[in-house]
């Protein structure tokens, strides 16, 4: 497993299942450094699924 900087996430993504729009609900980190391997949920304000994504290595 890769650990250090991770791409920050986004605030939204597009939800696969209808096509809206999921929010983040993951707060960020207190030093605002985010992690390889973190997990961020996100949950559709359309269907309300929730998806959860693991972070990727900065520039992947």
């Amino acid at each position: 497993m890769d650990f250090g900087p991770a791409e920050p996430p986004t605030e939204s993504i597009i939800c696969v299942d209808c096509g809206g729009t999921a929010h983040l609900l993951s707060h960020p980190p207190e030093d605002g450094l985010w992690e390889v391997g973190e997990i961020v949920a996100y949950r559709c304000s359309d269907c309300l699924d929730r998806w959860d994504l693991v972070l990727a290595p900065l520039g992947e």
